[in-house]
């Protein structure tokens, strides 16, 4: 190789004759090769078989490129991401080449030693540029990849479960087993309290933190869940197996995205998953009219509500107890402020901020009107109940 500097030519970028460059480059690559693969004789093949991931297009002095062109490059990354060559391998390849890169061009590069310095240099930049934008950019095109075959391979399963469909398609094709039991979750998303608009949550916020609680169910729980989610809540699938502290995961789950979460659960095996998710919604649904506030809940904690607010004469009856309250709205209010206190006269009279002794005027009223006593367990029970349809049917209405 021989290098031209001729009057005109910045001599700090030393012009490659184009002919002997056309033969030299093939060489300088074989040389850099052999020499790598000798270095790296002694540690994993795999990291032998990532030392061409250095163009050997970079071994010659070239006009000035930037990152634009060197992402072309990345390509030459692609093939040994996808065989899983561990990453430190690759960069203890990267290391090496670099550095023989650098003295096979410096030994190639003929003039002062100010000028090859100059080359070196400007070479030495370059070359990282690329190799760090080919490496970069093909592992990250290879892990987005496979995170998104894997999503669409979870999306499928988690439809055919809830569909109630044959299963034995998406499982044989991807590997995913279908457990015997699973952890059925219903969720809910409250909007979202900081004064955007709902379209702007819905396209800007609500794939992150679909993404963020996939993620931090993979990654945190350890846990290979199914889910369909939009911006309103869904439904998470969790292999019981792995279903452990699932009040913990919610709260978790929560913190992260940044919403307090309302949601449901029940265990079912996969043929009766539909059927479940059903009940488990309308359970989610039940529990945002009684006002509850947000957290897990089972069957039990809601069963006395779901069963009192079922479609029945004795939904009527209930709901009929409380109608001479209606032309007394202080005597409702106090009514529903004792209950959510506990039966603490002192707090509720705190809360209302009267006396105790106007407390019980009230509930003494209350009877007299209603016909249940407020005081006594029979009495208390009818006008829960009556309150839990009044409720339901609040928030049907």
């Amino acid at each position: 190789m021989t290098t031209d500097y001729s009057t005109g030519i910045d001599s700090a970028r030393p012009r490659v004759a184009t002919a002997e460059a056309a033969i030299r480059v093939r060489a300088l690559a074989d040389e850099l090769v052999s020499r790598m693969l000798e270095s790296m004789a002694t540690h994993d093949r795999g990291a032998m078989a990532a030392v061409d991931v250095l163009p050997s297009s970079a071994l010659v002095p070239r006009s000035p490129r930037g990152r634009g062109e060197a992402v072309r490059h990345r390509t030459a990354g692609s093939p040994r991401a996808r065989t899983e060559v561990p990453s430190e391998l690759i960069n203890r390849a990267i290391d090496e080449g670099f550095t023989t890169s650098l003295e096979l061009i410096a030994s190639s590069v003929v003039g002062t030693e100010d000028q090859k310095l100059t080359v070196v240099r400007q070479l030495a930049t370059e070359m990282l540029d690329s190799v760090t934008a080919a490496i970069s950019l093909a592992y990250t095109d290879h892990f987005e990849a496979e995170v998104v075959e894997d999503q669409r391979t979870r999306n499928a399963l988690a439809v055919a479960l809830l569909g109630g469909q044959d299963t034995s398609t998406v499982t044989r094709c991807s590997g995913i087993e279908v457990a015997e039991s699973y952890a059925v979750l219903a969720l809910h998303f409250p909007p979202r309290d900081d004064g955007m608009s709902d379209t702007f949550v819905t396209q800007m916020d609500v794939r992150r933190m679909i993404r963020t609680i996939r993620a931090t169910l993979d990654s945190h729980w350890s846990v290979r869940s199914l889910s369909r989610l939009d911006a309103r809540g869904g439904v998470v699938l969790i292999p019981s197996a792995e279903a452990r502290d699932l009040d913990g995961m919610l709260a978790a789950l929560s913190a992260v995205a940044g919403v307090a979460m309302t949601a449901v659960c029940a265990e079912a095996p996969p043929a009766k998953i539909p059927e479940t998710v059903d009940q488990l919604c309308e359970l989610l649904d039940l529990a945002q009219r009684m006002r509850r506030p947000p957290g897990l809940f089972r069957f039990a904690d809601l069963a006395v509500e779901y069963q009192l607010t079922r479609p029945s004469p004795v939904r009527r009856h209930l709901d009929a107890i409380l109608n001479p309250l209606d032309e007394h709205p202080i005597l409702m209010e106090t009514l529903c402020t004792h209950l959510e206190n506990n039966l603490n006269r002192r707090r509720t009279a705190r809360q209302l901020n009267v006396h105790m002794n106007t407390i019980d005027y009230r509930l003494k009223g209350i009877r007299k009107l209603t016909g249940f006593d407020p005081s006594s367990a029979d009495g208390l029970w009818y006008l829960q109940s009556a309150l839990v349809v009044r409720k339901a049917n609040y928030q049907e209405n």
